[in-house]
């Protein structure tokens, strides 16, 4: 169908530019589109321009708004959200699925998201160092009251204009769930009115390709005159499925920025740091208790019973089994008709010390009780032992 065609980023901007830009036969999904004024959220042009055929229209952010009279779309500015009042942005984000889905006439992702003054409940609480913030509950104002906005046309030396007020300052006052009210929060309209012109820099834009290039470009700022402000991003936070948590992230940080502000005003409450208990369920532990003291039973049996021993006890605690069975047989042969002898059944205060050494040329030594016997010993092959 035929549309206004504003969303190319070779257009040029500026105000006037709205009621400028020519019709073109386009394809894909419309907004309103049964009325005089439907309006491409993501499609692509139909012709044979060769100049403009190849443009895509990837995503269109649309506030709902008039960008010059501040009038409201669709009875109050909003779709889901006509309860909100003073709303900073209300906005639709429409974003193609990707490229080729445009190309294949694929539904888009259609989303409505709106950023609003409002006052929190928190709970905070301070530990090692660390101070943490917990929202309880978030309150906006959701009375009943006249559009914020009015718009003054005039004329004079340079041409007819318009003149933009915003007339209610912020108040915010409510209830809270133990029975408490609050009031006293706000800000003037005239920050009110700072505040939302900011945002008419991103919103509307449009992210738009071609069929021969694989970049998309982010057009924005299209209310200065002349060529329009585009821009290639590697990432892109206005597209889906990004601009809920994008829009959370930009909610946090202005929230930041006017807790932190010097003009700012305290509010005094309390502050909370944290303590931890430890609650121990004996009943749990009466199983690991038991097989403890029963382990502790079986070494003490077993230290009686082992201690009446005394014919392995030097035998048993000693290195003595790993030296000697890691030795030749004849050595093997000379140390065991030692004990045989007797000296294994000696008691531990009557044993023998018996020490072994290995020389480089005589090979091994045994010492017995008294005397030392050398064992000869073939010397193996180099690097053995």
């Amino acid at each position: 169908m035929s549309s206004q065609f504003d969303w190319d980023a070779n257009l040029k901007g500026g105000f006037g530019s709205q009621e400028q830009y020519s019709n073109r036969t386009m394809c894909g999904f419309f907004l309103n589109a049964t009325s005089n004024h439907a309006v491409l959220m993501t499609g692509l042009l139909e012709g044979t321009n060769k100049s403009i055929a190849n443009s895509m229209l990837i995503a269109r952010t649309l506030p709902l708004t008039h960008l010059t009279t501040r009038e409201p779309l669709y009875g109050n500015g909003s779709i889901h959200f006509k309860s909100m009042r003073n709303t900073i942005a209300d906005v639709l984000f429409v974003t193609a699925e990707s490229v080729e889905g445009v190309q294949q006439k694929n539904p888009p992702i259609a989303q409505e998201c709106v950023l609003y003054w409002c006052v929190k409940s928190m709970k905070s609480s301070y530990d090692s160092g660390r101070y943490e913030e917990e929202i309880l509950a978030s309150y906006g104002n959701t009375t009943t009251g006249p559009f914020p906005w009015i718009s003054t046309p005039f004329i004079d030396d340079l041409g007819p204009g318009i003149d933009l007020f915003y007339m209610q300052d912020i108040n915010i006052a409510g209830a809270i769930s133990d029975g408490r009210s609050f009031s006293g929060f706000g800000t003037s309209n005239n920050t009110a009115f700072k505040t939302v012109q900011g945002f008419t820099d991103i919103f509307p834009s449009f992210v738009t390709t071609s069929n021969t290039s694989n970049k998309m470009i982010l057009r924005y700022k299209t209310w200065r005159e002349g060529p329009a402000y585009n821009r290639q991003l590697d990432f892109n936070p206005w597209l889906a499925p990004t601009v809920a948590s994008h829009l959370d992230r930009l909610a946090v940080a202005m929230t930041n920025v006017v807790r932190s502000a010097p003009g700012r005003v305290g509010v005094r409450g309390e502050a909370y740091s944290r303590e931890t208990y430890i609650d121990v369920n004996w009943e749990w532990l009466a199983f690991p208790f038991t097989l403890l003291l029963l382990s502790f039973v079986f070494l003490l049996l077993t230290i009686v019973k082992t201690s009446k021993d005394v014919g392995v006890g030097v035998w048993k605690t000693s290195a003595m089994p790993t030296l000697i069975y890691g030795l030749p047989q004849d050595v093997q042969k000379e140390i065991l008709s030692s004990r045989t002898n007797g000296t294994d059944s000696k008691k531990p205060s009557e044993a023998t010390e018996v020490r072994i050494k290995l020389l480089p040329e005589n090979g091994w030594k045994v010492s017995g009780q008294s005397t030392i016997t050398s064992v000869p010993l073939h010397r193996g092959p180099a690097g053995w032992v």
